[in-house]
């Protein structure tokens, strides 16, 4: 008995050693496992939660604003097109020219706001807007030394433009050119920045407008409309833009990225070496000539 004692005794011994060593074991690997798990599955929580919360919301939230201020420009901008009767030809007698340019909504019940050389020596002019009404618009007045001029149709509730403070513009902001390029392509939006905030430009004019140069009397930039007699010049103090403008967007809108007007488009490059040269009259200086005009019928010097 006491030799069997002593046989069970040391074994007995070992059988509880390797016992509580299993569950040493099988604890610590339960314990690993679940470690394991908790951490896997709260780093995979962490990331996908970031995901969700920055990237696709922002994405989607991009598109819209986009979208949004493209449409609010848009609303304010319309296509313009003149005839001209024109008398000088002696065979044929009085014949019609027409023209093509843009404008800016000025406000809700049909004020626009254009250059004065797009309307310069029509008879007639038409304003289409970008839901595709067309009016007849009279002339209320222009002044040509500024080469602003202001329009009236019969018509109510239009989207007038929101007139940004034109003095707090910085060179690198973005800007969009929206008008209507060659006279054909009405709501055209490209899309830019400011090249420099204050440039001089001089302008020749006549009573039908002509060609601008800049003020070192280089011969490479012009008006939108070409071709006419020349009588006197006048200097422009205008925003520089590397956004495409062509024939057909003077008098349109220069914006800013909220999609407020900063500018009133009239002169580009005629450069065929040259690129991105478009230029604006600033909304401040737009703005205060067709107050006049609205007013008075004309501006003081």
């Amino acid at each position: 008995m006491e030799e069997r004692k002593r046989r069970n005794g040391p074994r007995g011994h070992i059988s509880k050693y390797i016992v509580s060593g299993v569950l040493v074991l099988a604890l610590s690997a339960a314990g690993g496992v679940g470690g394991a798990y908790w951490y896997t599955h709260s780093q995979a929580g962490t990331v996908v939660t970031t995901t969700t919360a920055t990237a696709t919301p922002t994405s989607a939230s991009s598109a819209k604003d986009a979208s949004s201020i493209a449409s609010k420009m848009s609303q304010s901008v319309v296509a313009i097109t003149t005839e001209e009767m024109t008398t000088s030809n002696f065979w044929y007698g009085s014949q019609v020219s027409s023209g093509a340019g843009s404008g800016v909504i000025m406000s809700s019940d049909g004020y626009i706001i254009t250059n004065a050389h797009v309307v310069s020596g029509a008879s007639k002019i038409k304003v289409t807007t970008s839901n595709n009404k067309t009016y007849t618009a009279k002339l209320v007045g222009s002044y040509t030394k500024g080469d602003i001029a202001v329009l009236k149709i019969e018509a109510t509730g239009l989207k007038a433009a929101t007139f940004a403070d034109s003095s707090k513009i910085k060179q690198g902001q973005v800007t969009y050119a929206v008008g209507n390029p060659e006279g054909t392509f009405a709501n055209s939006i490209t899309s830019g920045i400011v090249s420099a905030v204050s440039r001089k430009i001089t302008i020749s004019l006549s009573d039908d407008d002509s060609s601008s140069s800049d003020s070192d009397d280089n011969s490479w930039f012009s008006q939108y409309t070409s071709g006419r007699s020349q009588s006197s010049t006048t200097t422009l103090n205008v925003i520089q833009t590397d956004a495409a403008v062509s024939p057909g967007n003077s008098g349109g809108g220069l914006f800013n990225a909220n999609g407020d007007l900063i500018g009133i488009v009239n002169a580009k490059s005629s450069d065929s070496d040259s690129e991105g040269l478009g230029f604006a009259i600033p909304a401040n200086t737009a703005v205060k000539i067709a107050k006049q005009l609205i007013t008075n019928g004309k501006v003081s010097s």
